[in-house]
């Protein structure tokens, strides 16, 4: 198969095809699979940022995914490979401050970053006074965060955070970034569902 000078796959176009169309059939009631399992929209024109970091022990890197959302839509996700990254602060860290900056060089004005680590929260909420090894990094999204109108970081729970949580484990098998703009990849189309189920049920 060909578009322009692309080509594709015909065995993986078609696997892509009926995941979307499996997606596309299920039914509300099996997206809502769990109790508690709410990703929550951004209110009016703000943005959402969810991000999280993984581990590969036998590969020693850690692996950063993020996924970017408007109140009506999918913007964007990536997953990102950490060669050598093997502490989960670090790479929480890191993966925020990736997310901050997508953010910022997107022109976003209104900015929700949500993180399932909250040594990370609590650290970002002590920073001028930190002496962690990731101070650095913190320090810096707060400069980069000086472009926005509003900006705040907060914890989420691991259910909330599921597309993100696959992203970075994903990452965690890549040698290079992979980026997806407008529409999502196909392994967190399920739990894409299910996060718009919980939050029209709420």
């Amino acid at each position: 198969i060909t578009h322009d000078k692309e080509s594709s796959n015909p065995v993986q176009f078609m696997r892509t095809i009926k995941d979307a169309l499996a997606v596309l059939e299920l039914p509300v009631e099996h997206t809502n699979v769990l109790t508690g399992y709410r990703w929550r929209p951004p209110k009016g024109h703000g943005i959402k940022i969810n991000t999280d970091a993984g581990i590969s022990s036998e590969e020693r890197k850690g692996g950063a995914g993020g996924i970017a959302r408007s109140s009506t839509a999918f913007l964007a996700a990536w997953s990102k490979p950490y060669p050598g990254v093997t502490d989960p602060l670090v790479a929480e860290a890191l993966v925020l401050h990736d997310g901050v900056l997508f953010a910022r060089l997107r022109g976003f004005m209104r900015v929700v970053m949500e993180v399932d680590y909250k040594e990370v929260v609590d650290l970002w909420a002590s920073r001028t006074f930190s002496r962690s090894t990731v101070a650095p990094v913190l320090l810096d999204i707060e400069g980069l965060a000086l472009s926005f109108q509003s900006f705040v970081i907060q914890f989420v729970s691991r259910k909330a955070n599921a597309p993100a949580h696959l992203c970075a484990k994903f990452a965690c098998t890549l040698g290079v970034t992979s980026c997806w703009m407008d529409s999502p990849p196909s392994f967190f189309m399920t739990s894409i569902m299910a996060h718009h189920a919980g939050a029209r049920d709420d």
